[in-house]
């Protein structure tokens, strides 16, 4: 661009400005948040909260909402496979010093927790009984994974993304408390779509109904946001995460812990210890099932309550039978921690 002429040289310059005195607004207000609220920044922020790209290839998939909401069909959701009974150890020290070998860090924050204190601090809870334990809620509901011949659904809200609940991050979260509740532990499933339709506002709709859901169900101890990846290499094609569990193909899943990076956070290296001890336990049963855990800056709704946590399963280029496959091994290392840990 030319700046040479006055007129555009004064716009440019009043732009520039503006964008400063903007970012210094939202710095005064301690609403970090702000400055990224341009539709692509935050879309790109939001939907990917890896903030990691698969190797050679370009930055994740940031779609939109385009298309207005659809019911879904009333097909019979598909049936899968019963989870084998999981054995709990009698033995309190569930984890030692000796599993921190079991766990991989990506600081995306500037933070230094101690990882071996945090796996081996006891965990003090029981997830069984008649109160709900554990809260499983979607911010971003729609996502959902590459269509296979017997799983298709029309698409909602963007590329990848359905109100579809049987092939949806909903569908994977009815999994997950199936599995739970056949265990013992009494779960709350927040089938809410936050994310639809629309999508920007997926945080601070979430944050208002786990709010809700907190209040209602004081006894929840744990409080799983189930999502799933996205990414594309630089023809087009979905990126896909991999693993084998019990001889099948399977996603893996990452968890994205969030810190005091940008807002008051107490409880972060609470949400990190119980994180550290699920992945740990994940990776020494099905090793390779897990990617390793992301530090981020944002609070991603996780300063609510202690033992919150995102649980990114799988990516858009896997199949909903691999993702399937990958929340039967986070409900294994949540059945083993029901009583707790290192007590």
């Amino acid at each position: 661009m030319n700046l040479k002429n006055k007129p555009m040289r004064a716009v440019a310059l009043g732009v520039l400005l503006a964008v400063l005195l903007r970012m210094i607004f939202s710095l005064a207000l301690g609403n970090v948040w702000e400055i990224f609220s341009q539709p692509k920044l935050a879309s790109f922020l939001i939907q990917s909260e890896s903030g990691r790209e698969p190797p050679e290839t370009t930055a994740p998939v940031t779609t939109q909402p385009t298309t207005e909401p659809t019911e879904p069909p009333t097909t019979e959701p598909v049936t899968e496979p019963t989870l084998p009974p999981v054995t709990v150890p009698q033995d309190s020290a569930l984890l030692t010093e000796e599993d921190v070998a079991y766990v991989e860090m990506h600081y995306s924050a500037s933070r230094n927790p101690d990882i071996e204190a945090l796996l081996t601090k006891p965990l003090m809870w029981n997830l069984t009984g008649e109160d709900p334990a554990v809260l499983i809620v979607h911010t971003h509901g729609t996502e959902a994974f590459t269509p296979t011949e017997d799983r298709t659904y029309e698409e909602n809200g963007g590329e990848f993304r359905t109100t579809d609940d049987r092939y949806n991050m909903i569908s994977v979260g009815d999994e997950l408390t199936r599995l739970l509740e056949e265990a013992g532990i009494n779960v709350v499933h927040d089938r809410t779509y936050y994310d639809y339709p629309d999508y920007l506002a997926a945080y601070d709709n979430a944050r208002e109904g786990t709010k809700d859901m907190l209040a209602q169900y004081p006894t929840v101890k744990l409080v799983i946001d189930l999502h799933r990846d996205a990414a594309e290499y630089a023809d087009g094609t979905q990126w896909a995460t991999s693993a084998t569990v019990n001889g099948e193909k399977s996603a893996q899943v990452m968890f994205v812990l969030g810190t005091d990076s940008y807002y008051n956070h107490p409880n972060w290296q609470e949400n990190l210890s119980v994180a550290l001890k699920l992945n740990a336990l994940m990776e020494k049963s099905h090793p390779g099932v897990t990617r390793p855990i992301d530090l981020r800056k944002q609070r991603f709704n996780q300063d609510l309550t202690t033992g919150a946590m995102i649980a990114e399963i799988g990516a858009a280029g896997n199949t909903h039978e691999e993702a399937m496959n990958a929340i039967s091994v986070l409900a294994e290392a949540i059945i083993l921690l029901a009583h707790g840990a290192n007590q």
